[in-house]
């Protein structure tokens, strides 16, 4: 070769170095521990997640304006960085003596706080923990009645915007998550509508709760068809179609509304999930499943950089079903482990995209999205050690519509399409909060009514 040749390699070398971009950081994984120390951080350590997202109840904290019991999160906090976690703190729930009022009755925790109030909570906590938590995510979704029953218009003006001065000037560092809605109905679209334009350069990462089925294969009914499937509520809102006109038109998804406001910002689903009995294989081979195609979702979703699953344990005796463990004090590790539990600690230890070691080939999810997962039944894999199972599927980018008289979805977004299909998950607990269940997911419900009429009195859910 030339010295002429070989000086242009070398700039066109240098060149392409300089424009490929830098390995990326490992997508997070985490579960919702509520106030456990022990068997929610224990669970979300043992599975070698990184994340834990922990309850800090305004109300059973500031029991006083100025007075402090700091008791259960310090023990919680303490535990969960001692084993090498981090922490999204979830700052909620107004007390009996910052109410604005009980406007709408069931009691004070869901109120609208009086100005100046949740600001002054939000300095106190963040004082208190910005050496060990940077992460802080204000309110728990606001636009479900039991959680707030204020207005968009309140939430931005006693919640958010104060909340995220307060945190920035108390910690630059720290960031703050928001607006952790629910997508039940149509409203979060419409609160989305109103905050983002508003608030979001105080929002340092966007963030929402879906819980819906995923489509299953082409001409399949159920999410996507009769009712918004996952990817309908995160990135492509459903339209339903018959003879060429509309008959249905969803609520624009996160990502839609994001784009639309031009937010340009990372997002975390602070909660997903799907109930199974321990115990119960089939219903844990679902879970499982729901679990694997929220995963292979992520792997082509650069923009989506953070899973919090919802939740870390079942406590016995309770109704509640979301769990990766059952809480058993009589076990060794003070939890029975359920499928799920076995599936993140593979996919957090073998995965390259979540932060693991080994390769394409033996992670437990199906890469390229052609309905094969690892070696041997992915043919492209040579061995175990092969370093990709193929290219993925490319999400589809546009709005999912459809058409005929029952309507048909878009498609999945290159997550597989396995035996067992969740379909629309059943009433949960909402953000461990309310001990009473709320309506499904399904489009015209009426939420919070039932945890309203109870008067809010077992919202909180510790382990």
């Amino acid at each position: 070769m030339s010295r002429g040749r070989l000086a242009a390699a070398l700039v066109g070398l240098g060149a392409a170095l300089l424009a490929a971009p830098a390995s990326a950081a490992p997508a997070e994984l985490g579960l919702n521990v509520h106030q456990s120390k022990d068997t929610g951080v224990d669970a979300t350590s043992s599975a070698g997640l990184k994340w834990v997202r922990i309850d800090v109840d305004w109300y059973g904290i500031e029991t006083a304006a100025g007075v402090y019991d700091w008791s259960v999160i310090d023990a919680l906090v303490d535990r969960a960085t001692s084993k090498g976690l981090s922490v999204l703190a979830v700052l909620s729930y107004t007390p009996a003596w910052a109410s604005q009022g009980d406007t709408k009755g069931g009691g004070t925790l869901n109120d609208v706080p009086k100005a100046g109030t949740y600001a002054s909570f939000v300095t106190a906590a963040v004082n208190r923990y910005k050496s060990k938590v940077t992460h802080y995510e204000l309110w728990n979704e606001p636009n479900l009645e039991q959680f707030f029953e204020g207005t968009p218009a309140d939430y931005l003006s006693r919640v958010l915007v104060p909340g995220a001065d307060a945190l920035h000037a108390a910690c630059p560092a720290c960031l703050v998550l928001g607006p952790g809605l629910a997508t039940v109905g149509g409203e979060y679209a419409n609160w989305m509508e109103v905050v983002l334009p508003a608030a979001a350069s105080k929002i340092d990462v966007v963030t929402g709760h879906v819980y819906a089925g995923f489509p299953g294969p082409p001409g399949s009914s159920g999410p996507g068809v009769t009712s918004d499937s996952f990817f309908n509520k995160l990135e492509s809102h459903r339209v339903v179609k018959v003879g060429g006109a509309t008959v249905y038109e969803g609520p624009l998804s996160f990502k839609e509304e994001m784009d639309k406001h031009g937010v340009k910002k990372p997002f975390w689903l602070t909660e997903t999930g799907l109930e199974a009995t321990a115990g119960n294989a089939k219903e844990e081979a679902a879970q499982v499943e729901y679990y694997k195609k929220t995963l292979e979702a992520m792997l082509t979703r650069p923009w989506w950089t953070a899973t919090i699953f919802y939740e870390a344990f079942d406590e016995p005796g309770q109704p509640y079903r979301w769990g990766v463990v059952r809480r058993d004090p009589a076990a060794p590790s003070g939890y029975v482990p359920k499928a799920s539990h076995g599936f993140l600690s593979k996919v957090r230890a073998s995965s390259p995209y979540f932060g693991g070691s080994k390769s394409d080939c033996d992670d437990g999810l199906d890469n390229d999205g052609d309905g094969a997962t690892d070696f041997p039944s992915d043919t492209t894999c040579a061995s175990a050690a092969s370093s990709s199972e193929g290219k993925p599927v490319a999400p589809d980018a546009g709005a999912s519509s459809s058409s005929g008289s029952s309507g048909s979805s878009g498609d999945d977004g290159g997550a597989s399409s396995g035996s067992v299909d969740p379909g629309e998950p059943p009433p949960r607990d909402e953000g461990g909060c309310s001990a009473a269940p709320r309506a499904g997911v399904g489009e015209g419900l009426v939420v919070g009514a039932l945890a309203l009429a109870l008067g809010l009195t077992l919202r909180r859910r510790r382990g």
